[in-house]
């Protein structure tokens, strides 16, 4: 499984060693000494980009993103846009309830919109995952007798499991399912308004009755079932991390992740279950809508709490290296270390974080021991006066962003401009990078702990 990029992501864990609480320069140095090799092809700090219009982005897809759109939210509200065209079921159509039809007509097929681009990002997703889970599954029946790797493997696979199952249930089939159910309901809703035709009648009520709003109902079941499963897996997490772990900061951490996952689970489960039953009731009775209006704005809500809260951005896995209990807490120490000196006063904020704020190739290289360069390269290419001046010399449809060359500019101007730019990101994006890295780590962390130490060979 070829990837492009460089960073190795969230899966170059550390070692038990713990991460000394400021990590400058040469702290981050021996910290390195101490972390397993990178699960990367390529190694860190080398990024391709290619010029997409305007914009530059990385070759290929080499991580799974945290991708969901907060449109798909709405996509409930659509399930509702039927609600001028069953109230007023009948000729002559009044004119406000022509006006009303048009509108929820509208509204409903604009949300097609929405999840046709995000049944798109979650198949890049999704395409990802599949590659890592093939190469996942072909190392485990190879680790032979090595216990500690085949625990290290099926923990990545478990993760792999329920980010595959929320890219293919909760995106994809959320999408499909529920944009041809928003296809049926806004033409249906369009014909009503021509509703004095028997034949248009009758086709009005069924696009926007059952035929419309069968498939909500369909997939609120099997979203719930899955919910169901996902719920009852962080409480596996819990049951586990209340055996395992004893620091108060690390114990706060993976309960606050745990009580995320099982409340969105619970929310989202409930809520497309209903939602599927009262569209049904909708399509005959006008108070299905009362029973529906809740969902729409906890859907909304459930979808905000999964962008912030729970989903994350991390590094498909290219390469295995074995790890254990302690390297992924020593991962968290150090991620909770940084998050922590980026909520200081700023004043204090990069010289808790870098032995040298002032030297720009001490920010890169913090940027870059961080898993945080590809996201900084992309800040760098997005602004259009700074990408300008580095790539003046070799200006391309394609290019390659390098650390070590970015470190060593001696143009004095354009190494202050990358310090500040560095600067910046660290403050600005880096906090909601740590934040991403330190939901995925929980998440491998909750897996860990739930698979037997010594595991019989050839399971996947």
């Amino acid at each position: 499984m070829e990837r492009s990029e460089a960073d190795d992501g969230i899966f170059e864990l550390q070692s038990g060693v713990e991460t000394p609480p400021t990590p400058g320069l040469s702290d981050a140095k021996a910290a390195a000494e101490t972390r397993l090799p990178h699960m990367s092809a390529t190694p860190l700090g080398c990024v391709t980009f290619v010029r997409h219009r305007r914009r530059y982005r990385p070759e290929k897809q080499a991580k799974l993103k945290n991708s969901l759109l907060a449109g798909v939210g709405f996509l409930e509200l659509a399930n509702a846009g039927d609600f001028a065209a069953n109230v007023w079921n009948d000729t002559p159509v009044p004119v406000y309830a022509v006006v009303l039809m048009a509108v929820g007509g509208t509204v409903a097929l604009g949300m097609i919109c929405f999840a046709v681009k995000d049944a798109i990002l979650s198949r890049q997703n999704l395409r990802g995952l599949m590659a890592e889970r093939r190469y996942l599954r072909a190392q485990r029946r190879l680790c032979g007798q090595n216990t500690r790797l085949a625990r290290s493997l099926d923990c990545l696979l478990d993760v792999n499991f329920r980010e595959t199952g929320t890219e293919a249930i909760d995106r994809i089939g959320m999408d499909t399912f529920m944009g041809f159910g928003a296809l049926t309901v806004g033409v249906g809703t369009y014909m009503a308004i021509g509703g004095a035709n028997p034949a248009v009648f009758q086709a009005s009520n069924l696009l926007s009755g059952y035929i419309g709003n069968t498939p909500c109902a369909l997939y609120g079941l099997a979203n719930l079932l899955w919910s169901v499963f996902v719920w009852r897996r962080a409480r596996r997490h819990n049951i586990a991390g209340r055996k395992e772990i004893t620091a108060t900061r690390l114990e706060e951490m993976l309960k606050m992740r745990i009580s995320n996952v099982q409340f969105h689970s619970a929310l989202n489960g409930v809520t497309g279950a209903v939602a599927g039953a009262a569209s049904l009731v909708t399509a005959t009775m006008w108070y299905g809508y009362v029973a529906l209006a809740p969902c729409v704005i906890i859907s909304i809500f459930a979808n905000f709490l999964w962008r912030h809260r729970i989903g994350y951005d991390r590094f498909f896995v290219e390469q295995v290296v074995s790890f254990d209990g302690d390297a992924l807490i020593a991962e968290l120490e150090h991620i909770d270390s940084c998050r922590q000196h980026l909520t200081k006063p700023p004043s204090e904020r990069l010289s808790g974080l870098l032995p040298d704020p002032t030297s720009a190739s001490c920010a890169i290289e913090f940027i870059t021991n961080n898993k945080i360069f590809e996201e900084f390269c992309a800040r760098v290419l997005a602004d259009a006066e700074l990408s300008a001046a580095l790539l003046a010399a070799a200006p391309g449809k394609t290019v390659t962003m390098d650390a070590e060359s970015l470190a060593a500019v001696d143009d004095v101007e354009l190494s202050d401009r990358l310090l500040q730019a560095a600067r910046a990101f660290i403050v600005d994006a880096a906090p909601k990078c740590f934040a991403h890295q330190e939901r995925s780590v929980l998440e491998m962390l909750g897996c860990y702990m739930c698979i037997p130490g010594n595991v019989e060979d050839g399971k996947a």
